[in-house]
C-alpha cells in the first residue's frame, strides 16, 4: 500500500472515517519505492489529543527499542498523525510507538493499525509485543509464514528443580507431529530463551512436515526475569545444570537422544553467547549450537566511560572468542546469524573468523535488520535445517 491514500485524506477525496477504514483492512506501514533499493514508509498514528508522537525501532546502537527523534506530525483536519522515513527497501524490523501525553508521562504501544504478530512475546519487555515491518524486498521467511497459520502444537510444562542454581524453572517439552515407534530417540533443540507461545514449535512441525528435517523434539526453557544476566553470561553453574540436571530430567521423561550431535543448544542474544560458550566447554553433549545475534562481545572486566578513567582502560579480548581461540578445535556444529545494523556485529565477525580459521563446521549468515525477533523467529528455521537435515534416502 502506498502513501497515496495520505494524499486523498489531506485533499478531501476520502473522510476520517474511510481512510481509517482503509488503514484496518489493509495495515500499516503505508510503503512507496522511490529507488530500486529505497522506499519511503509511513507510519499512522491516531493518539489522542494533547500526545505526542514518535517511533521507537530495533534498528540502532541500542540493544533493544531505538526512538527516531523526529515527531509524528498532524494530518490536517483529522485526528492522525503521520510520519515518513525514507528506508532501505530490504528491511525488516519491530517497532513500536511512544505515546507522550501533555504531563510528560510516556508509554509504548504497538501500531493499532499492524497488530504484533503471532510469536511476538520474549522474555524482555524491551523486545516483546512490537509490530513488524517487512519491506518489499526483505529476504522471505516462508517457514515462518507457516508456522503463524499453524494450529498452536501440544506443550507440556513441568518445574525443574536445580539443586546446582538453587532455583527452580518451568520447561516446555513439544514432540513432533505423527506417530512415534517404541524405539524412539529423537534428536532434539533446547531454546535458552523459551517462552509457552515461541514460534520454534510451530516452525518445527512445518518443516517435519514437509520433509525438510527430521523430527525432532523442541525443548522450551524458561528465564527468570534478571537472573537472566548472570546464569546466560558465560556461566560455568548454568552450563553444568544444563548438562547435569536438564538433560539426565528430560531423558528420564521422553524419548530422547543421547548422541551429541542429535543434540542442539539454541539461544538468542545473552542466550545465543550461553549457547555457544556451553557447546564449546561442553562438546561431548552438545554437538550443534545455535547462535541468534549472540552477545559475544561480553567480558566480565569489560568497562567503558568517560574521562580521565579512560586512559587506563584495557579492553580485553571478549570471552567466547577468547575461549575459543584458546581450545582445541570441538566436534560441535554451529549456526550464527547476527543483524547487519546491529552493534554485536562486529563481534560476531570476528567469532566466525575464529571458527572458520580452527576448521569449525559453521554456517554464519547476516541478515537485513537489527538484534530483532522478527529475523530470529524466521531464521530459526533454517538453524533446525542445518541441526536435522533429513536423512539420505
Amino acid at each position: 500500500m502506498s502513501a497515496s491514500s495520505i494524499e486523498r485524506l489531506t485533499a478531501g477525496e476520502w473522510s476520517p472515517e474511510r481512510f481509517r477504514r482503509h488503514l484496518e483492512e489493509t495495515g500499516t506501514p503505508l510503503v512507496e519505492r522511490v529507488s530500486a533499493g529505497e522506499v519511503e514508509v509511513t507510519f499512522v498514528d491516531e493518539p489522542g489529543d494533547d500526545t505526542a508522537v514518535t517511533l521507537s525501532v530495533v534498528i540502532g546502537p541500542r540493544i533493544g527499542r531505538n526512538t527516531i527523534d523526529t515527531e509524528f506530525a498532524a494530518v490536517a483536519g483529522t485526528s492522525f498523525r503521520a510520519l515518513t522515513l525514507r528506508m532501505r527497501s530490504d528491511l525488516r524490523f519491530s517497532y513500536v510507538f511512544t505515546r507522550r501525553g501533555s504531563t510528560g508521562e510516556e508509554e509504548q504501544v504497538p501500531d493499532p493499525f499492524n497488530p504484533p504478530p503471532r510469536f511476538s512475546a520474549y522474555p524482555e519487555a524491551r523486545f516483546s509485543g512490537s509490530s513488524v515491518a517487512a519491506l518489499p524486498d526483505a529476504d522471505p521467511l516462508p517457514w515462518l509464514d507457516q508456522a503463524e497459520r499453524r494450529p498452536t502444537p501440544a506443550l507440556e510444562v513441568a518445574t525443574l528443580a536445580s539443586e546446582l542454581l538453587g532455583n527452580e524453572r518451568r520447561i516446555w517439552v513439544s514432540m513432533p507431529p505423527g506417530e512415534l515407534s517404541g524405539e524412539s530417540a529423537l534428536p532434539f533443540v533446547i531454546q535458552l530463551d523459551g517462552t509457552p507461545d515461541h514460534s520454534a514449535p510451530s516452525v518445527r512441525d512445518a518443516l517435519v512436515e514437509a520433509g525438510a528435517i527430521r523430527p525432532c523434539a523442541v525443548v522450551l526453557v524458561d528465564q527468570l526475569g534478571m537472573q537472566r544476566y548472570d546464569e546466560l553470561l558465560c556461566n560455568p553453574a548454568f552450563s553444568r545444570m544444563l548438562v547435569e540436571e536438564l538433560l539426565p530430567w528430560l531423558h528420564r521423561r521422553y524419548p530422547l537422544s543421547r548422541d551429541s550431535a542429535d543434540i542442539a543448544l539454541a539461544g538468542e542474544s545473552y542466550g545465543g553467547l550461553c549457547a555457544g560458550w556451553t557447546a564449546l566447554h561442553h562438546p561431548e553433549t552438545f554437538g550443534n549450537a545455535v547462535l541468534q545475534s549472540p552477545s559475544c562481545g561480553y567480558h566480565p572486566d569489560l568497562t567503558w566511560g568517560t574521562g580521565a578513567g579512560e586512559l587506563l582502560r584495557r579492553v580485553p579480548v571478549p570471552t567466547l572468542i577468547a575461549d575459543s581461540l584458546a581450545a582445541e578445535p570441538a566436534p560441535v556444529r554451529i549456526f550464527h546469524d547476527v543483524g547487519e545494523l546491529e552493534g554485536s556485529n562486529t563481534h560476531s565477525r570476528w567469532l566466525d573468523q575464529v571458527l572458520t580459521g580452527k576448521g569449525y563446521d559453521t554456517l554464519y549468515r547476516e541478515f537485513a535488520g537489527g538484534h530483532d525477533y522478527a529475523w530470529w523467529r524466521g531464521l530459526f528455521a533454517d538453524a533446525l535445517r542445518w541441526c536435522f537435515p533429513p536423512e539420505a534416502e
